[in-house]
């Protein structure tokens, strides 16, 4: 059978195809010089175990996963390299290179070692970047782990404090934000549980830093975490890390404290105390403490409140005290006595302020405490008073007056023989 002209050339142009798809498919078998033939575009993201650290020359390891969208029809090749800092590779340091995610494959593993040395030096520093522009087959979004490599002698403590929210947080764009981003936290070392007797910290752009050396004072130290700055239109409780190191005695001590801290209020009096330090000569000993300062001082109260001619012995009592970003707090005054003995109805309860010097003086200036509702009617009430409280037995006394737009309750009560005294009085003691 003959073949015509037309035949042949149809003929032709399936041979040539079908060689061409033959050539193909060779070059994407033997991954030839890291071909950039792809069936997709995928991209490539990178997760780091720490952004930032700081740490003593251990040979401690820290590791990265560059991870793809797609597996490929090629090798997927990446390169990691020192951007910044006075840190000396191969000396101080060693990084993989550049690493290769195998054709087929979605991830590989690399690592950063911090090298140990006998050498006296000081503090160094390195950024590495993990991932750049040669990435020819992958969308790549480089990510960074800065390291503070630090030589202190052997009497230094050194107290490294990280956190991040305790759920996923994005922005409005639906990109996750970072923990440094969303919140700036100051680390604190006091004499006491409390950001006020401070004798150093650290509070720079990230996580934070401070090293007690050896020249501090032998004594008890606490560390405290409170709030430099913060996100103030999403609401999220944050989970902190300590990690304590003292070269050739403490070897990365770490503890976490989940939703210790939250970013509601930024005040001085949102703190949290991490954990306690007792140094003695060139050694420390550490306890945790894990104390909210809004929790730890929200407390309940019992005893009388109210004594009148209808209950000599005085009413029953439960009171609340706490404090917040303006101060101590305290709730639940005559609520008792209004409710069920002058028959009105709470219907909104204040925060009331007080305050307790240094002499056990209890003040209450003049304030809102709360609205009552009665026969259809709301009234609103004002409060005042002093009295005193005792640290050692745990005993409060307070002498208060309400009113309600010039109108006294136990002005009335006294002036009609209800009571003894033109005031009330609760008489409180800390619940156990």
């Amino acid at each position: 059978m003959m073949i015509t002209k037309n035949y042949k050339s149809i003929f032709s142009y399936i041979a040539a195809l079908t060689i061409g798809f033959f050539i193909v498919s060779c070059e994407q078998e033997t991954n030839a010089d890291l071909s950039t033939f792809v069936p997709t575009t995928p991209t490539l993201s990178v997760t780091t175990e720490v952004s930032s650290a700081s740490l003593i020359e251990d040979n401690s390891v820290y590791t990265y996963t560059a991870t793809l969208s797609t597996a490929q029809l090629v090798d997927t090749k990446l390169y990691v390299t020192q951007i910044s800092g006075d840190a000396t590779m191969g000396a101080d340091f060693t990084i993989d290179g550049s690493l290769i995610i195998p054709a087929g494959s979605l991830s590989v593993t690399g690592e950063i070692k911090i090298l140990a040395d006998e050498l006296l030096e000081g503090t160094e520093t390195v950024q590495i970047q993990i991932g750049d522009n040669r990435v020819a087959n992958a969308a790549l979004t480089p990510a960074t782990m800065e390291f503070t490599i630090l030589n202190y002698t052997e009497g230094d403590l050194v107290i490294d404090m990280g956190w991040e929210m305790s759920e996923i947080t994005t922005d409005n764009s639906g990109n996750e934000i970072s923990p440094t981003a969303f919140a700036d936290l100051r680390l604190l070392v006091s004499t006491g549980p409390n950001n006020i007797d401070i004798i150093g910290g650290s509070d720079g752009g990230s996580f934070e830093t401070y090293v007690m050396n050896e020249a501090t004072p032998d004594g008890e130290y606490y560390i405290v975490a409170d709030f430099y700055d913060a996100n103030s239109t999403i609401i999220r409780s944050l989970n902190l890390d300590l990690t304590l190191n003292q070269a050739g005695v403490i070897n990365n001590d770490h503890r976490t404290y989940s939703e210790a801290i939250s970013n509601d209020n930024i005040c001085a009096n949102n703190f949290y105390v991490l954990a306690k330090i007792t140094k003695s000569g060139m050694y420390y000993t550490t306890e945790d403490v894990a104390s909210n300062n809004f929790l730890s001082q929200t407390v309940t109260w019992f005893g009388t409140d109210v004594i009148d001619a209808f209950n000599p012995s005085g009413y029953t009592s439960h009171v609340t005290t706490g404090i917040n970003c303006d101060g101590q707090t305290i709730s639940g005054l005559n609520k008792e006595w209004m409710e069920n003995i002058w028959g009105e109805t709470i219907e909104t309860e204040g925060t009331v302020l007080y305050t307790v010097d240094g002499a056990g003086v209890v003040t209450i200036a003049s304030q809102y405490i709360f609205t009552t509702l009665y026969s259809g009617s709301y009234y609103d009430y004002t409060v005042s008073g002093t009295g005193t409280y005792d640290e050692l037995t745990g005993e409060m006394n307070i002498q208060y007056y309400l009113d309600q737009e010039g109108f006294s309750p136990n002005g009335w009560m006294f002036a009609n023989g209800y009571m003894a005294t033109d005031y009330f009085e609760a008489n409180l003691t800390l619940a156990p």
